[in-house]
């Protein structure tokens, strides 16, 4: 070993337990440390080989006030030859699970910073294309399982998965079908949800349910917008002005029924489409649909014994004889 190596273990050694009895000396309460400047500590650490008391004990401090970091500060190399990914999703898993163990809120603030960090996170190393799949799964059913019902909205995590697909095409159907087993589509926002009813790189089924979940806003919203739309309101002035000239007209509801009624043809047609839609992706493209009714046609024609076009059919019916009275 050389001289100059000597210099440097020995260099790194100090460093080690310098970076070791500050982490002693550091309070535990929440906030009195920037979160940052934790993070930065935490990645000296870790470089320098630090003992596991001097890591958890930084990793605990962090996780009491994780809602303060940013994607940024998660980003945390992996050490070693052996590591397979590029980021350390182990770390990021023990600070979350320190969050959530020492979470005392009541106003579910917190939670939802938390679960939209760690959605951002997911977006930030989805592109990693040695990430694994079980990885991946494990970190955002974490997520997903601490905050239920807190968030409102999976556009993120739409977003996540689409960018791991698309970096990890070499998956097969039944493996994207379980990346997806993540999504709400009935939180999807209308945009998340037209992106994804024309994604390709999502399974049928998921596109199905993407459909349906389309269907649901639809019957949800038309009737608001029908209600707050400008010719609704005007509507409803002149039948409120006929009443008080006539005093015999509908009340407010009936009039607004009849404008439903008015606008269901529009839901219905629709709610075709998205059928027409389920029905391509089920059963194939339009062409092939189109090809097998011309053949069924044709197989029928055959039985019935008409060879030709249906205006060339020359089916001889045997008429019945009438006999003179």
């Amino acid at each position: 070993m050389k001289e100059g190596d000597d210099g440097s273990i020995y260099k790194k050694s100090i460093q080690r337990e310098i970076i070791e009895a500050v982490e002693r000396m550091l309070p535990n309460a929440r906030g009195l440390i920037p979160c940052a400047l934790l993070f930065e500590m935490l990645r000296s650490a870790i470089a320098l080989d630090a003992s596991n008391e001097c890591r958890n004990g930084f990793e605990i401090r962090i996780g009491k006030q994780l809602d303060q970091a940013t994607v940024k500060d998660l980003l945390i190399p992996s050490q070693g030859y052996a590591k397979e990914e590029r980021y350390d999703t182990e770390c990021v898993r023990r600070l979350m699970k320190n969050f959530y163990r020492n979470y005392t809120g009541k106003d579910g603030h917190e939670l939802i910073t938390v679960a939209e960090l760690i959605e951002n996170f997911l977006i930030e190393i989805a592109s990693d294309i040695d990430l694994k799949m079980s990885t991946f799964i494990s970190l955002a059913d974490f997520s997903l399982a601490a905050s239920r019902g807190i968030l409102q909205n999976s556009d993120g995590m739409y977003r996540a998965i689409d960018i791991y697909l698309d970096k990890h095409r070499y998956l097969t159907e039944s493996e994207r079908e379980e990346v997806c087993h993540l999504l709400d589509c009935s939180k999807m926002s209308p945009e998340a949800c037209l992106h994804a009813s024309r994604n390709e790189r999502l399974p049928v089924r998921v596109m199905v349910q993407v459909l349906f979940a389309v269907q649901l806003q639809m019957r949800e919203t038309m009737p608001k917008e029908i209600k707050g739309s400008e010719e609704g309101r005007l509507f409803l002035k002149g039948a409120e002005e006929e009443e008080a000239a006539t005093r015999g007209c509908n009340s407010e509801e009936e009039v607004i029924k009849a404008e439903m009624e008015k606008m269901s043809s529009k839901v219905l047609e629709l709610e075709r489409e998205c059928d027409m839609m389920r029905r391509e992706i089920l059963n194939g493209s339009c062409r092939k649909a189109r090809k097998g009714k011309v053949n069924m046609w044709k197989e029928m024609k055959r039985k019935l014994g008409c060879i030709t076009s249906m205006h060339d059919c020359n089916c001889h019916v045997k008429k019945k004889k009438v006999h003179p009275k």
